[in-house]
């Protein structure tokens, strides 16, 4: 996340979800949710609950160059991050570490392009799948999910992303004919 971000410590909240499941590698039932394990927030729904305790993040919402972010809650197994988007602004592509997530679009559009692996056995190689979010959405993924989140549609953006477990590394990449390559890693307590 190699954007500005405050330093002050994020509010500890108390659920106001019941424990759910962890979701599972990139897997998503028919409800569109990953599936999940005991004692991890349901990531479909705490982005939702959060963004209606405006309170904890309206106060903090700021344009910038570069990208502003901050955490502005945690709980035992999460943490939930703000992120405000000037039009053009991306994460380029990037996982979570190993962390399953979900986010919310406050205020905005934005544009989600995410990895698909090429199937084995199958010709040519992984490529990128685009979907827009509106405000009111939200998307959850899974701990292997491999994203770029952008601000194409002309306006500011403002989202929430939910974490389970906390994230503690990012990779990032490009994709170069058809092959994931690492471009750097990040990690927590030196990059963010």
């Amino acid at each position: 996340m190699a954007s500005t971000t405050t330093t002050s410590p994020a509010p500890v909240l108390t659920p106001l979800f019941a424990p759910a499941q962890r979701p599972a590698p990139d897997a998503a039932p028919s409800g569109g949710r990953p599936a999940a394990a005991p004692g991890l927030p349901d990531l479909g729904l705490t982005p939702r609950e959060i963004a209606g305790r405006t309170e904890l993040w309206r106060p903090l919402v700021r344009y910038t160059e570069p990208r502003f972010h901050t955490r502005i809650a945690t709980g035992p197994t999460w943490e939930a991050w703000l992120l405000t988007w000037l039009p053009g602004q991306s994460t380029a592509l990037h996982d979570h570490g190993g962390s399953a997530g979900a986010f919310a679009v406050l205020a905005g559009t934005i544009d989600e392009d995410v990895l698909v692996p090429r199937a084995p056995g199958a010709p040519g190689g992984a490529h990128l799948t685009g979907r827009r979010l509106r405000a009111g959405q939200v998307r959850a993924f899974g701990s292997h999910h491999v994203h770029d989140i952008a601000a194409r549609g002309g306006r500011r953006a403002v989202t929430l992303h939910v974490y389970a477990p906390r994230l503690t590394t990012m990779t990032r990449y490009v994709l170069a004919d058809g092959e994931l390559v690492v471009t750097s890693r990040e990690q927590e307590g030196q990059d963010w």
